[in-house]
C-alpha cells in the first residue's frame, strides 16, 4: 500500500522531492517524522464477541455523506508533480466519496477541479489584508466549494531557511509560469509577519457564513485556541502542525487531539487531524482520540507520481478497506461505537 519513495525521487528530481518530504532544517537526516512516530505509539485494542449486524464507517461530514473518516489534505503546486495536477485525485475522491482539500498555491483552476468533484474545500492563508481572504472565498464560493479551511499556523514563511525541504515552492512556480488559485482570484502575496487576530477570523467566518460556506481552522494545537476559534465563529477546529514542515518542533498534533476533544466537547463542534497519517490504522486511532475526520496528503502525492490515478485509486480504497475491517475487529457496528479507551499509548 507504501508508495516506493526511491521512484518518486527518481521521477521529481531532488529539489521537489525535498518540498515534497517537506523536512525542516532544525530535524537530524535520520530523525523519525514526530506526527508518524506519536502515532505509532497507539496501539489499538480489539473487542470480541460483538454479535455485529454490519459495518458502516460513512459519516455525516458538514452536511454530506462521506465514505469514511478520511479525507485528501491540500497541497501546493500540483502540476509541478503530475501533468493533470489535483484532477486524478479529485476524480478518484469522487468516486469513493470522500472529500478534497485544495490549495490556494494549488495550479489548477478551482472551477475546472470543483466540475469533477462537488465536495471540496479551499484552504486559504489567514494572512494579508482581510480583504484577500475575503476575495479568495467569493471566488470559491462562485466554483462551487463547500467550504474553506484557513491556515493559521505559520501561513507565511518570514525568514528564509524555513522553507519545507530547504524549496520556495512559490520561486519554483514562478520560475515555470503558473498561476496559483489566489493569483487567479486576483489576491495579492500575503507578506512577512501577519498580523491577524481573532477579530480577523471572526470577520473572515462571517463572510463565508454570508454565503453558506463553513469554516474550519487549521492549524490549532492549543486547547485554548481551539476554544476561542469556535467562539469567533467557526464551525471546525482541525488540530496540526502543518505537518512539521517549518519547524520539527512543534508538538505532534496526535498528542493535543485528546487536550482539545475535552475541551471542545460539543457535538456540533467539528474536530479533524492533520499530519502524520501513513497507514490504516491511524485513522482509527485518530478517530478514537475524538477526530471526526483525518486527512491524508503525502502518501496520496507519492501515489500519484509513481502510478497516477491507479495507484491513487487503490491507495485510498485499500484505507477504506482496511479501516472497514479495524472497526469490525474493534467490536463496533459503525464509527460511534468505538471507546476512548481503545487507543492505548505504549512505549
Amino acid at each position: 500500500m507504501r508508495p516506493d519513495q526511491e521512484i518518486v525521487r527518481r521521477e521529481l528530481g531532488e529539489r521537489l522531492f525535498a518540498y515534497l518530504m517537506g523536512r525542516p532544517a532544525d530535524m537530524r537526516p535520520d530523525e523519525a517524522d514526530p506526527n508518524e512516530a506519536a502515532l505509532a505509539r497507539y496501539k489499538l485494542v480489539p473487542r470480541v464477541m460483538a454479535a455485529r449486524q454490519g459495518i458502516d464507517i460513512t459519516l455525516d461530514f458538514c452536511g454530506r455523506r462521506i465514505a469514511a473518516p478520511l479525507g485528501v489534505g491540500a497541497y501546493a503546486a500540483d502540476r509541478l508533480f503530475h501533468p493533470d495536477g489535483v484532477l486524478p485525485v479529485a476524480e478518484v475522491c469522487a468516486e469513493l466519496g470522500l472529500p478534497l482539500m485544495i490549495s490556494e498555491e494549488c495550479l489548477t483552476p478551482i472551477q475546472t477541479i470543483t466540475a469533477l468533484h462537488s465536495d471540496c474545500w479551499l484552504q486559504i492563508r489567514g494572512a494579508g489584508p482581510l480583504q484577500r481572504a475575503q476575495t479568495l472565498i467569493e471566488a470559491a464560493f462562485e466554483a462551487g466549494v463547500r467550504g474553506i479551511l484557513v491556515s493559521l499556523l505559520a501561513p507565511t514563511h518570514l525568514r528564509p531557511g524555513l522553507y519545507p525541504g530547504g524549496v520556495d515552492i512559490g520561486q519554483e512556480i514562478m520560475d515555470r509560469g503558473f498561476r496559483t488559485i489566489a493569483e487567479r482570484a486576483g489576491s495579492h502575496p500575503v507578506e512577512p509577519f501577519p498580523t491577524w487576530g481573532w477579530t480577523d477570523l471572526k470577520a473572515l467566518a462571517a463572510h463565508a457564513a454570508s454565503m453558506g460556506l463553513p469554516v474550519i481552522a487549521k492549524g490549532v494545537l492549543d486547547p485554548d485556541d481551539a476554544v476561542r476559534a469556535f467562539a469567533v465563529g467557526c464551525d471546525g477546529v482541525m488540530v496540526s502542525n502543518m505537518g512539521v514542515r517549518n519547524v520539527g518542533r512543534w508538538v505532534p498534533a496526535v498528542s493535543q487531539l485528546p487536550a482539545i476533544r475535552a475541551a471542545c466537547s460539543k457535538p456540533s463542534q467539528i474536530l479533524l487531524l492533520d499530519g502524520g497519517i501513513r497507514v490504516p490504522p491511524d485513522v482509527v486511532v485518530a478517530r478514537v482520540l475524538g477526530a471526526g475526520l483525518t486527512t491524508i496528503v503525502r502518501p496520496v502525492v507519492l501515489a500519484l507520481v509513481e502510478g497516477g490515478i491507479t495507484a491513487v485509486r487503490v491507495l485510498l480504497t485499500g484505507f477504506i478497506n482496511a479501516i472497514t475491517s479495524i472497526v469490525s475487529w474493534m467490536g463496533a457496528d459503525k464509527l460511534e461505537d468505538l471507546k476512548p479507551g481503545q487507543a492505548v499509548i505504549v512505549g
